[in-house]
C-alpha cells in the first residue's frame, strides 16, 4: 500500500514538472520520412522557439530512434528521450510514427490541471492470473487516438477471477523502437469507462511471478496521456477487452476542467477500435 501511495505522489509531482508534464504539452510536429526538423528562432526554423539561437537543435528521425545535431555535434537518442532547448523540453516519441512534442513551462494549465485522480486502494482488484498463450503469438494492427495504426504483438488471454467471476483480457506488446521485451501490456475499458473513469480506456501493466503466472493490479491502472493532451497519441482498447464489471480502482477520469481528449470526444475516438 506505502509503495503504491508513493508512485501516485510521484506521478502527481511529475504533473507539475514542465520537464515531464503533458500540461506543457503546447504544440506536436510529426516527422516526413528522413527530412530533419530544425528547432530554434529563425523565420525559416520548422519549428519556432522563443529566445533560443536561430538554428538552435536539428533532429532527424531514425529506424530505432532519433539523431540530435547541435553546436557541432552530433548524437543519437533513445525513441523516448528528452531534449532541452532554452526553456522549451522536446519530448520525442518515436512509436514508428516518429514526433515532437514541445513542453513550455509557461503552459498555464500547469497551474490550472487536470491533475490526476484516484480511485482508493483496494486490495480486491489485485488479482493473480495466468496467461493463456495463444498457439503462435500474431502481429495485430493497434489504433490509436490520432489515426496511427501501430503494431503489436498479441501474446494471448490473461484469465483471471475477481468478485467471483472468471474475467478475461488479451495481452499485447507493442512492436515499437524502445519498448521492453517482456513487457506485458493491457489496455482495457469496463463499466466504469466514459463515466467515473476517462472514456478511451485505461492501461494497467502485468508483472510476471514466473511462467505464465501474472499480477494483474488494477490499483496501478492508468489513464493514457492523451487524457490530459490531445497532442499524445495513445493505443485504444481493442473492443474484446471490455470487462462487463465496474474495476473502481486505478486513475479516474480527469476532473471535467479537462483538456484531453474529453470524455465524448474520447467515446468517438473508440468507435473504430477493432
Amino acid at each position: 500500500m506505502d509503495a503504491l501511495l508513493k508512485e501516485r505522489e510521484r506521478t502527481s509531482d511529475s504533473f507539475r514538472d514542465p520537464r515531464t508534464s503533458p500540461l506543457a504539452a503546447a504544440a506536436r510536429h510529426d516527422f516526413e520520412g528522413d527530412r530533419p526538423m530544425t528547432f530554434g528562432s529563425a523565420a525559416d526554423a520548422d519549428v519556432p522557439l522563443e529566445g533560443v539561437p536561430p538554428k538552435a537543435a536539428v533532429l532527424r528521425a531514425l529506424a530505432d530512434g532519433f539523431e540530435l545535431r547541435r553546436e557541432g555535434r552530433t548524437e543519437r537518442l533513445d525513441p523516448s528521450a528528452k531534449v532541452q532547448v532554452g526553456r522549451y523540453t522536446l519530448r520525442l516519441s518515436h512509436q514508428n510514427f516518429p514526433g515532437v512534442v514541445v513542453l513550455d513551462p509557461q503552459s498555464p494549465r500547469l497551474k490550472t490541471g487536470p491533475f490526476p485522480v484516484w480511485f482508493d486502494p483496494d486490495p480486491a482488484f489485485r488479482v493473480e492470473a495466468r496467461l493463456a498463450r495463444d498457439p503462435q503469438a500474431r502481429e495485430e494492427i493497434v489504433l490509436s487516438t490520432r489515426g496511427n495504426k501501430r503494431r503489436g504483438l498479441r501474446l494471448g488471454k490473461l484469465e483471471f477471477m475477481l468478485s467471483g467471476r472468471p474475467l478475461q483480457l488479451t495481452a499485447l506488446r507493442l512492436l515499437e523502437p524502445g519498448t521492453d521485451e517482456s513487457a506485458v501490456s493491457v489496455f482495457f475499458r469496463d463499466a466504469t469507462t466514459g463515466h467515473e473513469s476517462y472514456a478511451v480506456g485505461r492501461y494497467v501493466d502485468a508483472e510476471s511471478l514466473g511462467g505464465d503466472r501474472y499480477v494483474v493490479d488494477f490499483n496501478r491502472a492508468y489513464n493514457p496521456t492523451c487524457a490530459f493532451s490531445p497532442l499524445y497519441n495513445c493505443p485504444i482498447p481493442p473492443r474484446e477487452n471490455v470487462l462487463p464489471v465496474a474495476i473502481r480502482a486505478g486513475e479516474k477520469a480527469p476532473p471535467p476542467q479537462g483538456g484531453g481528449m474529453g470524455q465524448s470526444l474520447g467515446r468517438d475516438m473508440i468507435k473504430g477500435s477493432g
